[in-house]
């Protein structure tokens, strides 16, 4: 069953399906419903974060998502250089034993050859430049392994910026300022998730590339450390970049102290959009499936390693309510697209929206 095939069997399971809401439901239209599942089956689909356990499952669940492409977390953020180079190799390792099914993007020839002949490209995209801190020769050795996505920090310090969850924030070091010209040079994009104010406003004026920031939502909606401000929105888009809107349950809300629904999500889309305009917007999930859930309690649990960023969640918040209800998994995507569709957009903008406008800065930033 090809993606578009499968998307509108989906779309036509429920005609009266809801996405919900704290104030009022959101009824999508049967007419609605096909449209958007017509546009996002012939439309190259980007989810600009995903962090899963890369396995058999996840294989099939990405086949049946309708999705052509993700930015995956190769290797974990916090791990040392040398754990992050061996999971880079095993993630190309996976990749081609599987060349039936997944394709290592490198350019974004690949990712439309991918939507061609059927298959799911990934992007390489590691969670914090930590990696490349004994040496920043390690830029142009993780790009030969197919790194293609580089983010700056991760929600702690290191050598070349504070993250996001820092009590203080000294913008883009030195060493940061070196780092991102060698990511420039080597063709890399500079991802700014997870990072403080000031640095990701260093980081935009640094620039000469357009920057990304593949997950997080507006500040302004909801506040959260992990979420951006008007100013750092700004910032990104002015470099001809794009923010990825998430689906995470702590940057989305906790309204009413209830799990938030896409209508909660939709707010957010429809807010950075109106600030920064379509093209500057798409969707990063953040999708974290098979994570193990020991050890997701340590890090992302109330009690976990970033109270400022999940302690604020209700009671509700927990391993199996993580992401907006209904769209915890990445076969969720195009009930997300219908949503998003909701806002109003024109054909056009939403085909940015749910790729376009990631390929637009791949292609300027990795060239060919």
């Amino acid at each position: 069953m090809d993606h578009l095939t499968w998307v509108l069997q989906e779309y036509f399971s429920g005609l009266a399906a809801t996405t919900g809401g704290h104030d009022a439901p959101m009824t999508i239209s049967a007419e609605a419903r096909l449209a958007a599942g017509r546009l996002f089956g012939d439309a190259v689909v980007v989810d600009s974060s995903i962090a899963p356990a890369m396995d058999d499952g996840q294989l099939e669940r990405m086949a049946r998502s309708g999705v052509t492409a993700f930015n995956w977390t190769v290797c974990r953020p916090l791990a040392d250089p040398i754990e992050s180079i061996i999971q880079i190799a095993s993630g190309v390792d996976f990749i081609q034993k599987h060349l039936d099914r997944l394709l290592l993007a490198l350019t974004v020839a690949d990712i439309r050859a991918a939507k061609g002949d059927g298959r799911v490209a990934l992007i390489l995209g590691p969670q914090n430049a930590a990696l490349v801190e004994p040496d920043l020769g390690l830029v142009a050795v993780i790009r030969q392994l197919g790194v293609r996505i580089l983010q700056l920090t991760y929600n702690e310090r290191n050598a070349f910026g504070d993250g996001c969850t820092e009590s203080a924030d000294g913008g883009v070091s030195d060493r940061g300022r070196e780092l991102i010209t060698e990511v420039e040079r080597n063709g890399l994009v500079l991802d700014l998730s997870h990072a403080a104010e000031r640095t990701i406003l260093d980081s935009a004026s640094v620039s000469t590339k357009p920057v990304i920031v593949s997950h997080a939502n507006a500040r302004s909606v909801f506040s959260s450390p992990r979420n951006l401000t008007d100013e750092a929105m700004d910032a990104v888009a002015a470099t001809g970049g794009v923010i990825g809107a998430t689906l995470w349950s702590p940057m989305v809300g906790n309204s009413d102290g209830v799990q938030p629904t896409l209508s909660d999500f939709v707010r957010h889309v429809e807010y950075m959009a109106a600030r920064v305009g379509p093209a500057h917007i798409g969707i990063g999930s953040d999708h974290s499936e098979g994570y193990d859930r020991s050890q997701w309690e340590s890090l992302f649990s109330r009690s976990g390693r970033y109270p400022t960023v999940a302690g604020q969640m209700g009671d509700w918040y927990g391993y199996d309510t993580r992401f907006v209800r209904d769209a915890g998994s990445c076969i969720d995507f195009a009930g997300v697209a219908s949503a998003v569709a909701e806002i109003g957009f024109t054909d056009e903008e939403m085909r940015g929206i749910l790729g376009e406008n990631f390929l637009r800065v791949f292609a300027q930033v990795w060239g060919g």
